[in-house]
């Protein structure tokens, strides 16, 4: 497929006419470059639509959301991306909705974007979308965008198209957007490969500080906030964040010259907001002066880059009936122990020699 040249324009004043046929529905199929002029604009239909469609495996989608992507591309990176994680009961929606409000009233010209990866129903793989549920204000707010994604198994605790989710965000001018993980465990960690920043959501008296740890996500947490410290939990959120400090000095990247820091926060009572604030932009200016930041995005685009490779490699295997007939008949080799699980992989790869 050729190249699209479309321009797309920064504003509404500046876009060219639309054919009025294809305006007839705001659900109906667009072409990439209708859907990539919209959502330039800031449509959220648009942008439904363009998620929705680099989220399909579809073969027919599979061309349109790479074209799509590539028009809107140099539209992206304009945004602040901070994954949010935390187990199971945190208050990682109560947190979220309660944060973009206070963004979004604080600054006019903020626009806040949740892509929540919900868990997947066993019955269809579709997303149970309860973080949609649970965030019925900031729902309604004009300039906020809720998306849950199911994660369907993708590892990392993030959906397969999150990344491509995130670019289009990006390019419909969403300038915060949260990537809420739908918990925490050791194939979590994939939010590092998204995010700018990662916020480690814990809570006061539970000892998930220790078990943070042996899973190795506070490894990765470049902040840490305190949920639930209101009322009658703030002695036990001091003295759980206190624990959380020596902790951190354990695993602190040294390499990076930065100490994360701990806040007490209440996403129920909107309380500590202004601290939490205060250490993020803290953290992105340290990591703007060290470097750190733009040689972070380079490493995740790097990895985003080799991961859809392998991928791809998989999904060309996948389509070919001989290959699959060869790793079906090495399979039962193995599981019968005619082979070494070994030999049988070398010999599968001996068979792609000159199909590449």
């Amino acid at each position: 497929m050729a190249k699209s040249t479309l321009h797309i324009s920064k504003g509404v004043e500046d876009a060219p006419s639309i054919n009025p046929k294809l305006k007839a529905h705001p659900f109906a199929r667009r072409s990439p470059e209708e859907l990539a002029l919209k959502l330039a604009m800031g449509d959220l239909s648009a942008l439904a639509q363009g998620i929705t469609l680099v989220e399909s495996q579809a073969p027919t989608d599979l061309s349109d959301a790479s074209e799509l992507l590539n028009l809107l591309m140099s539209k992206s990176g304009n945004a602040i991306r901070i994954g949010v994680s935390g187990v199971p009961g945190v208050g990682k929606s109560t947190f979220l909705e309660s944060y973009g409000i206070y963004l979004l009233e604080k600054d006019p010209k903020a626009k806040v974007a949740i892509l929540a990866v919900d868990p997947s129903s066993a019955k269809h793989q579709g997303a149970i979308l309860g973080d949609k549920t649970r965030m019925v204000e900031l729902g309604k707010h004009p300039r906020a965008f809720i998306r849950p994604t199911a994660a369907g198994g993708a590892l990392g605790g993030v959906a397969r198209a999150t990344k491509e989710a995130m670019i289009l965000c990006e390019a419909a001018g969403f300038n915060h957007i949260f990537v809420e993980t739908v918990g925490v465990g050791q194939s979590e960690t994939m939010v590092s490969q998204l995010a700018d920043c990662f916020l480690f959501l814990a809570m006061p008296g539970t000892g998930d500080e220790l078990q943070g740890i042996k899973k190795g996500i506070m490894e990765m947490a470049d902040l840490v906030a305190m949920n639930k410290s209101e009322g009658e939990y703030r002695t036990a959120a001091e003295r759980g964040a206190l624990e959380v400090k020596r902790a951190l000095q354990l695993v602190t990247r040294s390499q990076e010259e930065w100490i994360p820091s701990v806040s007490l926060i209440s996403g129920l009572f909107c309380e500590g907001f202004e601290v939490l604030e205060a250490d993020l932009e803290r953290y992105f200016r340290h990591a703007k002066i060290k470097g750190t930041f733009e040689q972070k995005r380079n490493e995740q685009n790097q990895f985003w880059f080799e991961r859809s490779i392998y991928e791809g490699i998989q999904s060309l295997f996948a389509s070919d009936i001989n290959w699959i007939s060869l790793k079906s008949a090495l399979n039962q080799q193995v599981l019968s122990r005619e082979v070494s699980p070994f030999e049988a992989s070398r010999q599968l790869l001996d068979s792609l020699k000159g199909k590449i």
